[in-house]
C-alpha cells in the first residue's frame, strides 16, 4: 500500500518532465535546401546540420537562436522565444488536491454552528493549491520539461545576395 501511494505521489508531480524530453527537437527547413544551419543555444552543438535537418536544443537554456546560410544567398536569423507549456497544466492536480484537504480542515476548524469563515477557508484552499503544485512546477522547471521553444518548426525562404 505505502509503495503504491509512493507510485502515485510521484506521478502527480513533475508532470510536464514526464510529457516533454529535457531536449526539444526542431525541424529546419530553407527553400534551397542544403544551408547550413549554426545553432547558439546552451549546450546544442554549434553545427546543427544541412537543411532540411532536425536540430535538438536543451529546453533549460535561457537563450536559444539559429542561423541558417548557404552560399550566394543572404543568412537569416531566427530567435526563439522561450514559453511555458500547457504540460504544466497537469501540475494543479496536485495543487487542487492539496488545496481541497487544506480547505477542508479549514472548514471543520471554523464550523460553528452559525457562522463559517469563508476567507479563512479560501485562504487555506489558495495555500494548499500553491503547496500541492510547488514540487512539480519546480522539477519541470529545473528539468526543462516546463518549456518550449517558439516558435516549433522553422521554415525559411533565402534571398539571393546582392
Amino acid at each position: 500500500m505505502r509503495q503504491a501511494l509512493l507510485v502515485l505521489a510521484l506521478f502527480a508531480t513533475a508532470c510536464a518532465t514526464a510529457v516533454n524530453r529535457p531536449i526539444e527537437r526542431i525541424p529546419v527547413r530553407s527553400d534551397p535546401p542544403g544551408a547550413v544551419v549554426s545553432v547558439d543555444c546552451g549546450n546544442a552543438p554549434l553545427y546543427g546540420g544541412t537543411t532540411p535537418t532536425v536540430i535538438e536544443v536543451p529546453r533549460t537554456a535561457e537563450q536559444c537562436s539559429i542561423t541558417i546560410a548557404k552560399e550566394g544567398f543572404a543568412e537569416q536569423r531566427i530567435d526563439f522565444e522561450r514559453q511555458l507549456s500547457r504540460a504544466t497544466a497537469a501540475n494543479r492536480v496536485g495543487g487542487v488536491l492539496g488545496g481541497t484537504f487544506l480547505a477542508a480542515i479549514a472548514l471543520v476548524l471554523t464550523w460553528d454552528n452559525s457562522w463559517i469563515d469563508a476567507q479563512f477557508v479560501s485562504e487555506a484552499y489558495s495555500g494548499g493549491e500553491y503547496i500541492g503544485s510547488a514540487a512539480g512546477n519546480s522539477i519541470d522547471r529545473k528539468m526543462g520539461g516546463a518549456y518550449k521553444w517558439v516558435p516549433g518548426e522553422v521554415s525559411v525562404t533565402l534571398a539571393p545576395d546582392e
